[in-house]
């Protein structure tokens, strides 16, 4: 089975701009998140969706790169194009949705909730409904099928 985790990250947030560059201990963002989430066992590859046109998202997307991750850059106005897009690429079986904003993201709490979905009969599994782990920490996971009849419809 093909797992892949979408990172929607963008540069501009109207409350923050800019945030997922943001320095912590000296390190963007979404350095670290990527970082964390690359520990993730049953994660077999990682993307950041970003938009294409988005003011400063080159930025975002050239570190992305230099650090040896993929990038998707798509639709600005349709992130749900955007992640099926980034998807369609890969052709996976399983889709992880992480946002750019959680760097303290917990790659065993991504492995729980994949075993979740994995382990039962469902087309989504997350730890948001209800609400289970506090923010930053939040994790969907989903069918790629499902993700294409999202887009479809």
């Amino acid at each position: 089975m093909s797992t892949i985790a979408i990172v929607q990250a963008r540069m501009g947030s109207s409350r923050l701009p800019n945030k997922v560059m943001s320095l912590i201990t000296g390190v963007p963002m979404i350095e670290l998140l990527l970082q964390r989430l690359s520990v993730a066992r049953l994660v077999d590859h990682i993307i950041v969706a970003t938009p294409k046109n988005e003011a400063g998202n080159r930025l975002l997307a050239d570190h992305v790169l230099s650090l040896g991750y993929d990038v998707f850059e798509g639709n600005e106005a349709d992130v749900l194009d955007r992640y099926y897009q980034a998807a369609k690429l890969h052709n996976p079986e399983t889709v992880v949705r992480i946002t750019g904003d959680c760097p303290i993201i917990d790659p065993v709490v991504v492995g729980k909730v994949i075993k979740l979905y994995e382990g039962n009969e469902v087309d989504y599994a997350c730890n948001t409904d209800p609400p289970t782990y506090p923010d930053g920490l939040d994790t969907e996971v989903f069918s790629f099928h499902a993700l294409e009849i999202a887009q479809k419809h």
